[in-house]
């Protein structure tokens, strides 16, 4: 992909993400009913890691950390080392060089999935 293709899709993910940041703030999960559902929740009644992600990115967007962390703590943990990943892959792809995603060291991964299967497991004990 040539740099100029490059650049117009990074900025346009940029734009994309900006306009969905503005929509979630101008329209709760909580009060609007055309947010996608869960398909793990509705087809096994099972919270998955991402549940309660959008209500969790919501409540953010409003200032209500409580409530981020009600919804998914882990998306809450997560967004600060997702905003560098999405910041560092911009930040590449605005370059001339070849585009290079960003990559987890490996030592991070395995603990990493490990820290999210015991979250899933955690969040669907009865009573939790």
């Amino acid at each position: 992909m040539n740099l100029a293709i490059r650049r117009a899709v990074a900025v346009g993910t940029l734009v994309a993400g900006t306009l969905a940041a503005f929509v979630l703030y101008c329209f709760p999960p909580e009060t609007s009913s055309f947010y996608p559902r869960c398909p793990v929740y509705l087809w096994l009644h099972l919270y998955c890691p991402g549940c309660g992600g959008t209500r969790a990115l919501a409540a953010l967007l409003h200032g209500r950390l409580r409530d981020a962390l009600h919804w998914n703590a882990m998306v809450v943990v997560a967004l600060p080392f997702a905003c560098v990943f999405a910041s560092l892959a911009f930040i590449r792809a605005m370059r001339s060089k070849a585009f290079i995603w960003p990559s987890l060291p490996q030592p991070i991964l395995v603990p990493l999935l490990l820290v999210i299967g015991i979250f899933t497991l955690v969040r669907n004990l009865p009573g939790h």
